[in-house]
């Protein structure tokens, strides 16, 4: 049987208050009560959100205040201070929520908080279970723009991950390396696929075999990724290459939550997944760069090295960069005069250093 439609009328019945009321909590939150806020949210909650009954958003004036929905796990990253440097330049206010987890049912919750603060547009960081439905709400809410995450159906501000796992793999593959390890996040990630996908273009780009053995998920951190160096080099044929995608450092930092002693300095955590592969190479005695070659991904193009190997091979992603130019695409969709999709690609640059050398063998 197919599920009735959740109407105004439905939701009042539910809630014991007028449809009024309802359409006040709804469209106009500022106006009612905490109590019959609450009432109705749960009914809302309750009988299952109805985009239908939502009036298209229609800006009065610019307030000059932007709402940023934070999906990073931890907070302070340079995504974060790129959009507050440039907000502060710009005499934007900014308002942060944090939902992660959140349900369809609250999705309102998102909506009303736009209505009672009348924010001019919203920054969305990084991917969340709940973005899949935001689509049918889209006519509801001011502009909004995807950061670190692409969408066909939304502005955004992203990584070609395709394309930087490309250029990683084939610049290995330049120096003579045809067998090559990649170190991946979690399988179902998009970012994770796109990375893996580029990855294994360049290799049959450059004819060569592909060996899942290669390729390891889940490498989140140092642990995961010392086991999983230990495993590559003892195989027959072990890589002479190891490419370390590192997602934790790359999505953000925050060095308040992050435990740093004295091997580390700004930039990169005792948890980082490409020390766990360092110190693996030290424990099993693999001289970096002439047995093993290594290249990761950065966020900090300044940031010290971990000390027991200097200069790592790296492809630097501009996070503070792609904060401030997700601001400044969200502000130039308050002038047009009708829903405008806009994307753009952040580019990535390959910095060449000590830990990667040529290799002839095969």
């Amino acid at each position: 049987m197919a599920k009735s439609k959740v109407t105004l009328t439905k939701i009042a019945q539910h809630a014991g208050v007028s449809i009024t009321s309802v359409s006040r909590v709804v469209h106009s939150p500022h106006l009612t009560s905490r109590h019959t806020q609450e009432r109705v949210n749960q009914s809302i909650e309750a009988l299952g959100f109805n985009a239908s009954i939502l009036k298209p958003y229609s800006p009065l004036s610019l307030s000059k205040k932007i709402l940023i929905i934070d999906n990073q796990l931890i907070t302070d990253s340079l995504i974060n201070k790129g959009i507050e440097s440039k907000a502060k330049v710009l005499g934007y206010k900014l308002l942060y929520l944090r939902f992660f987890y959140f349900s369809e049912q609250e999705i309102q919750q998102i909506i009303s908080y736009t209505i009672d603060y009348h924010v001019d547009g919203i920054l969305i960081i990084n991917d969340a279970p709940y973005l899949r439905i935001l689509q049918q709400y889209q006519h509801a809410l001011p502009p909004i723009v995807f950061v670190n995450h692409f969408s066909l159906a939304f502005s955004c501000v992203y990584f070609d991950h395709l394309s930087n796992a490309y250029q990683a793999t084939k610049y290995l593959i330049d120096q003579g390396h045809k067998r090559i390890a990649i170190l991946l996040g979690d399988i179902e990630k998009e970012e994770t696929r796109y990375l893996k996908k580029g990855y294994e273009q360049a290799l049959t780009r450059a004819n060569i075999m592909i060996s899942q053995d290669y390729i390891s998920h889940h490498c989140f951190n140092y642990s995961t990724s010392y086991k999983t160096v230990k495993k590559l080099m003892a195989l027959a044929f072990p890589p002479t290459a190891i490419i370390c995608s590192d997602h934790i450092n790359l999505s953000y930092v925050d060095r308040e939550k992050f435990l740093f002693d004295d091997k580390f300095d700004q930039g990169i955590s005792a948890e980082s997944a490409i020390c766990g592969v360092i110190d693996q190479c030290l424990a099993m005695n693999i001289d970096i760069p002439a047995h093993l070659s290594l290249l990761q991904f950065i966020h900090h193009k300044g940031h010290k090295q971990y000390r027991p190997l200097n200069h790592i091979c790296s492809m630097y992603r501009p996070l503070f960069d792609m904060g401030e130019k997700a601001i400044m695409q969200l502000i130039s969709l308050f002038t047009c005069p009708y829903r405008e999709r806009r994307s753009s690609i952040i580019d990535v640059e390959l910095v060449t250093r000590h830990s990667t050398s040529s290799n002839n063998k095969i």
